[in-house]
């Protein structure tokens, strides 16, 4: 605890601490708050009429594992009532006084001595000619969106999905389980989950998704979208589809427009720029998850990323650096991702061999297909591609893709991408073994070793 915080104690004051957001970087802030300081009064405010949603969870209750989405709740109200928090529903922040450390919601004024915004993102849909709101769609942090959706798929048997990231195709898979017929995914990219998978490796995934009858339409432009005789009218280069519905999965931007009202520096991506501590250009204020700016861990440039966990790490950061004082520096990002896909586990860390290409590396790949265990103890396939840097000898990227046992390999490939193992070490590691659990041959150490001759020139 700082020392301005400790004579605020003996003043029997109490830290206020305002968090603008109600998303899972907001819960975990919480959690540390309250955890650190037992008296300090924490207020929430959030526009929604309901907290908790995770918009990750939204596939898992239109596909039917979940059963409703009170289901798929994290944080329920009873988390904020154990943890003493007032929490403002349908309370729209308009406005932060910096200067007098004071939020303007719900026309009311509220005092701070710390903040934290935890402002999410905001969906982005192309400017499509013909856009007319009909059975037009796009799922966003709102249980009420997601309500909505669900409600409009009830009726209906076909579907065109714009954009085939990891949404896109989620609820593709969601929809065909609710029993739909005829539905197009569609991009302007040449190849699914584009920021992810190289072209060489998302081809795998492609024919899953083709296998199981999703007409995945990519490197198409999209020219007009039009309602016609009930059904939506999608015209593309070489002809026409004709859905009932559409659903927009073209991504976000960072929500950041009380940050630009208050006055706080927005960084070169579009995000809040913050310092190591998470702190904003006003040192009171915090920004956390989808809305700040994030940086990578290899090069250290400056991007948006946007995943649950970055939000939790994020939120927990803050939170610390809040009550303590700068204790906790946030080390930047090492972009984990993973998700499931028709039964195919797509995990993926670092750099596209792509992107690392973009940013003026000299990378050597390598691609290897073996099992995750012996096939006689039910191993499956696994494909694995790594990226290193030929200068450095160190990995910059990992993609891998299996039905099983692939997120466990990508968190430990993430570590070395992060404190910078070069491969030649990472390779020599000792691995756990048991004939039911994996291989001795582990297939991460294995695709190591047959990248290694090609770092040092000789494959």
């Amino acid at each position: 605890m700082s020392s301005q915080q400790i004579a605020q104690r003996k003043k029997g004051d109490k830290m206020k601490v305002c968090i603008v957001g109600g998303g899972g970087g907001a819960n975990n802030a919480v959690n540390v708050i309250r955890r650190l300081d037992e008296g300090a009064q924490i207020d929430l405010f959030d526009k929604r009429g309901e907290i908790g949603h995770e918009p990750c969870e939204i596939p898992y209750v239109l596909n039917g594992f979940l059963p409703s989405w009170e289901d798929s709740f994290v944080f329920r109200p009873k988390f904020y009532k154990e943890r003493n928090v007032n929490v403002h529903l349908n309370t729209e922040v308009t406005a932060v006084v910096r200067n007098e450390k004071r939020l303007i919601a719900g026309e009311e004024s509220y005092s701070y001595d710390k903040a934290i915004l935890d402002l999410g993102s905001v969906p982005t849909i192309p400017p499509i000619p013909g856009l007319d709101g009909q059975n037009e769609f796009v799922l966003d942090t709102s249980l009420g969106t997601a309500r909505v959706f669900e409600q409009a798929i009830s009726k209906y048997a076909s579907a065109a999905i714009v954009g085939a990231g990891a949404i896109g195709l989620e609820v593709a898979a969601g929809l065909q389980a609710r029993g739909y017929h005829n539905i197009y995914v569609l991009d302007i990219l040449d190849n699914i989950l584009p920021t992810c998978l190289d072209k060489d490796m998302a081809t795998i995934v492609e024919r899953r998704i083709k296998g199981r009858g999703i007409d995945l339409i990519l490197s198409t432009r999209i020219g007009r979208i039009r309602s016609g005789n009930g059904k939506k009218i999608v015209s593309l280069q070489d002809g026409e589809l004709e859905v009932d519905l559409v659903l927009f999965a073209t991504g976000s931007r960072p929500n950041v427009e009380l940050a630009r009202k208050a006055g706080l520096k927005i960084g070169e991506s579009g995000a809040i720029a913050v310092n190591e501590y998470l702190q904003t250009s006003d040192l009171d204020i915090y920004a956390i998850g989808d809305c700040m700016e994030n940086w990578d861990r290899i090069t250290g440039g400056k991007r948006v990323y946007q995943t649950a966990t970055s939000g939790a790490t994020t939120g927990r950061i803050a939170a610390t650096n809040l009550v303590l004082g700068n204790v906790l520096p946030h080390q930047g990002t090492v972009m984990t991702f993973v998700t499931e896909i028709f039964d195919y586990e797509v995990g993926t860390v670092g750099f596209t061999e792509a992107y690392a290409r973009e940013q003026g590396l000299n990378v050597v790949c390598n691609i290897m297909r073996t099992a995750t265990r012996r096939r006689s103890y039910g191993g499956k396939p696994i494909h694995i591609k790594l990226i290193a840097d030929s200068k450095t000898q160190n990995l910059v990227g990992a993609q891998i893709i299996s039905e099983e046992m692939v997120a466990g390999k990508v968190d430990r490939l993430a570590l070395a991408i992060a404190e910078k193992i070069p491969v030649q070490r990472l390779a020599l590691i000792d691995t756990c073994y048991s004939p039911t659990l994996g291989s001795a041959y582990e297939s991460a150490v294995m695709a190591l070793e047959q990248l290694m001759p090609k770092l040092w020139g000789k494959g």
